[in-house]
C-alpha cells in the first residue's frame, strides 16, 4: 500500500532514536554533594555522559535549591556543557554565602572560549573558581 514505506520510515526513526542516543542513554553520575550551610542549597559535582556512537563525556558542577532536580546542562564551569574541559573538581561551602569550586582545565587552545566561561554568583551565593595544576 501507498502507507506502507512512510510507516517503516517512521518505525525506523522511532527505533534508532531508542537506541542510538535519544534522551533514555543520558547517565548522570552524581560524585560528590555538599548542603549550603543554612540547608537551602545544594553543590553538586558530576560526571554525564550520553549520545550513542559519537556519544559524550565530561565533568562539572551544578549549583541549585535542595528541592530541584539535578540538571546537567546547568553548569558552573564552560560555554558549552558537554565539553570535557574540566576534571578533578571539588565543592566546598565558605558559607551561606560563599562556595568554593576547586578544579583542573584542559588548557588547549582550542578550550580558551569554553573555559573563559565561568558562573560568578547563582541564587544570591558568590561562586569562586580555583584553578589548580592545570594541564595542556
Amino acid at each position: 500500500s501507498k502507507w506502507r514505506l512512510p510507516t517503516i520510515v517512521v518505525s525506523l526513526f522511532h527505533f534508532g532514536c531508542g537506541w542510538g542516543g535519544g534522551p533514555e542513554s543520558h547517565k548522570v553520575e552524581i560524585l560528590q554533594e555538599e548542603k549550603s550551610p543554612n540547608g537551602q542549597l545544594v553543590a553538586t559535582s558530576f560526571s554525564s555522559s550520553g549520545g550513542g556512537a559519537a556519544g559524550y563525556f565530561h565533568f562539572n558542577a551544578n549549583l541549585r535549591k535542595v528541592d530541584d532536580k539535578l540538571h546537567a546542562p546547568d553548569v558552573l564551569m564552560g560555554k558549552h556543557p558537554r565539553w570535557m574541559a574540566f576534571y578533578d573538581i571539588d565543592v566546598r561551602w565558605v558559607d551561606d554565602q560563599n562556595l568554593e569550586v576547586s578544579y583542573k582545565q584542559d588548557q588547549s587552545p582550542v578550550y580558551k572560549e569554553n573555559n573563559a566561561v565561568k558562573v560568578k554568583s547563582k541564587h544570591g551565593i558568590r561562586i569562586h573558581h580555583l584553578i589548580g595544576n592545570e594541564s595542556s
